[in-house]
């Protein structure tokens, strides 16, 4: 009689504790491949920063370096047109960009009217790339140097495939961006647009973890505002 008890309590024991070690397996798997996207994305980020210093800190140019970085993240699919799609899609539906510099103030501060910025036979306005060495290094806010430094940050909404811990981090991180959305006076929005969007902006529908990486790289070119992909429905925040 004795031994059936602790039979039972033994039982009872492991049925307790087998959903908490299922959990944390599953968890230790999803968290190998938030570290993978991590590394990934941080490749991406550079090649994006890389890319949009030598042609005019523009969106399209950007989206480019994304899409030659994460194209090895994909590696799931063996044709590589599939692989190129995919990476596409994923880069045009849930990853953003924040130019945090040079930004708007950066822009109204120093740039100049240019003949022809993009090389696309347009006038428009730029920041001087030319001659920094040489040129006033007054802030307003910034120095012409400081703006002529590309840093963006990337936000990359990955996909969570591991059950019950896709639930629980996707879960997570909409609450944790909907108690700090509520907090008076709207401070987190506006350090949002600042800094990052919030979940629903990058995530949008999909049921996924948010992966953040930035880069900074000296321009090789004139800035430009890419006031396009700024603008409301762009998939570019430039403060």
């Amino acid at each position: 009689m004795k031994w059936r008890a602790q039979s039972a309590q033994a039982m009872v024991e492991f049925l307790i504790i087998i959903p908490v070690l299922i959990l944390l397996i599953f968890g230790a798997v999803q968290a190998a491949f938030i570290y993978s996207a991590k590394n990934g994305l941080n490749y991406a980020t550079f090649q994006a920063a890389r890319i949009g210093a030598m042609n005019n800190a523009q969106y399209d140019d950007m989206r480019r370096g994304l899409l030659r970085g994460m194209y090895p993240m994909f590696s799931q699919y063996q044709d590589e047109d599939a692989r190129l799609a995919h990476t596409a899609a994923e880069v045009d539906n849930y990853v953003l960009i924040t130019r945090i510099s040079p930004d708007n103030a950066a822009f109204n501060a120093w740039a100049e009217a240019h003949d022809d910025p993009l090389g696309d036979g347009v006038g428009g306005e730029a920041i001087p790339n030319d001659n920094l060495m040489y040129r006033p290094m007054q802030q307003m806010p910034v120095s012409i140097q400081d703006a002529n430094l590309l840093k963006i940050r990337v936000q990359y909404c990955m996909k969570l495939i591991v059950p019950m811990v896709d639930y629980l981090l996707s879960t997570t991180s909409k609450s944790i961006d909907r108690a700090n959305s509520n907090k008076a006076p709207a401070s987190f929005r506006d350090v949002s647009r600042n800094t990052s969007a919030n979940y629903a902006d990058v995530c949008r529908s999909r049921r996924g973890y948010v992966v953040t990486s930035e880069a900074t790289v000296r321009m090789q070119s004139a800035a430009v505002d890419d006031q396009d992909q700024c603008a409301n429905g762009g998939r570019m925040i430039c403060p």
